[in-house]
């Protein structure tokens, strides 16, 4: 456990972080939106070339606390508003036993609202999105591997692919940059029709993970034809395997695809900062759709919805709204069952499964060389039985399946096509239940 005080005055200089942070614009729905049965928390872990040394990545964990101040935090409630308050006790480091992605213990601790999750050669981050987004967790968990490798005798230089722990926290690195990007004139963002919704039976307390291991270069190969990017051609393979499961339906099937904002408008946050954009395709009325039609159905759909011209209008919504004092000041006691209401029932139908891209993951080639490969998994939503996660890192790709129902057969569909496509796939899979 390490002193807050000495935290404080290892990591700050001229800039101290502050003991509280307000909940940035794309934060406050995760403590209303969580339920029993929805944790609101992702994973992201490499598979290491060596088994973990617990003792070591607690060191490590230790010595990256002061650089972090904005992840070691707690959720707190207050009157009108949720915060986070930082906590001095980084025991956060638990060997893996129970289902991934479930609930982390939030408000009555003093433990930070994460764990650090371990496992035979597997080494990761379990966190609550209220803290952070994918793109800043795989920065804090690449810090943390590279401090860990530097623990354990390896050499490891910063080529910038992780934060630098000897330096000072950045003031930039905890702000809400939101509200920087609200624009009064943005146009109004466009009523959205609701996507054909996938049910199937759950089981509770059962989590069962899909992964399909893949060579980039496979791929790469599949995609140049087509001109689609990587992204663009897993969501329409995605969405043709969830066509093919139900194809009597005519409804719009729709994905909703998450994007980080840092590269589009340049800023470095280390708290949320990502946006969703829902793509699809509407299945003919006569007749059946194909592969190719769902492709230029969807063709050039996630860089028009990532151009910062279109993104303004939901920044404009989000921001109006939390700022509107009728809300701001309207009692937590009242306020976290509207907004439950909101997500469950609104946002949520738009949409029938979620596909989160976090891309190829760089690092320095001695730390590469002691990993062997990146997973991604997704908590899923409680209308979602099904979610999808993409990671990369050297030249494997791992597509990660998750969900709590036994019916698995959407993501037969997607492997089915893939290597009917060509493309090698190696699955793995696994289910656990939750420890009593």
């Amino acid at each position: 456990m390490a002193d807050l005080t000495a935290l404080r005055g290892r990591a700050n200089g001229g800039y101290v972080a502050p003991r509280w942070f307000r909940l940035d614009n794309a934060a406050t729905i995760y403590p209303a939106a969580r339920t029993r049965t929805y944790a609101c928390t992702f994973r992201m872990a490499f598979v290491m070339k060596d088994e973990v040394d617990a003792d070591i990545l607690r060191q490590a964990v230790d010595d990256i606390a002061p650089r972090f101040p904005s992840f070691f935090v707690q959720l707190r409630p207050g009157l009108f508003w949720y915060f986070l308050e930082r906590v001095s006790d980084t025991r956060a480091v638990v060997e893996e036993s129970e289902y991934p992605c479930h609930r982390v213990t939030l408000v009555e601790t003093d433990k930070p609202a994460f764990r650090v999750i371990y496992y035979k050669r597997r080494l990761g981050i379990e966190m609550f999105h209220s803290i952070a987004d994918g793109g800043a967790a795989l920065l804090f968990l690449k810090t943390l591997v590279s401090r860990y490798l530097v623990l354990k005798g390896h050499v490891i230089p910063n080529s910038g692919d992780f934060i630098d722990i000897g330096e000072k926290p950045k003031r930039y690195e905890h702000k809400d940059v939101f509200p920087k990007l609200y624009k009064k004139d943005a146009p109004p963002l466009q009523k959205e029709e609701s996507s054909y919704q996938y049910k199937v039976k759950t089981i509770p307390n059962y989590f069962q993970a899909v992964h399909g291991i893949i060579p980039v270069k496979d791929i790469k190969e599949c995609c140049k034809p087509l001109g689609l990017t990587i992204t663009e051609y897993f969501a329409a393979v995605l969405l043709y395997s969830i066509y093919l499961d139900n194809p009597e339906n005519k409804k719009v099937i729709k994905l909703s695809v998450p994007m980080s904002l840092r590269p589009i408008f340049g800023f470095k946050t280390l708290r949320n900062f990502s946006l969703f954009t829902n793509i699809g395709f509407t299945p003919p009325k006569n007749g059946v759709s194909t592969f190719e039609e769902i492709v230029e159905s969807i063709r050039g759909k996630i860089k028009e919805g990532a151009s910062a011209e279109a993104l303004l209008a939901p920044i404009k919504r989000n921001v109006g709204s939390a700022g509107n004092p009728a809300v701001r000041f309207l009692p937590n006691v009242i306020k976290r069952p509207l907004l439950k209401t909101a997500y469950h029932l609104v946002g949520q139908r738009k949409f029938a499964c979620c596909m989160s891209n976090l891309g190829i993951c760089s690092m320095p080639p001695e730390m590469s060389e002691h990993i062997d490969r990146i997973e991604v998994l997704l908590g899923g939503a409680p209308h979602e039985t099904l979610a999808c996660a993409i990671g990369g890192f050297g030249d494997t790709l791992t597509i990660t399946f998750t969900g709590s129902s036994k019916k698995f057969d959407i993501p037969r569909n997607f492997f089915t096509f893939l290597t009917s496509s060509g493309i090698r796939v190696r699955v793995e899979t696994s289910n656990k239940e939750a420890c009593s």
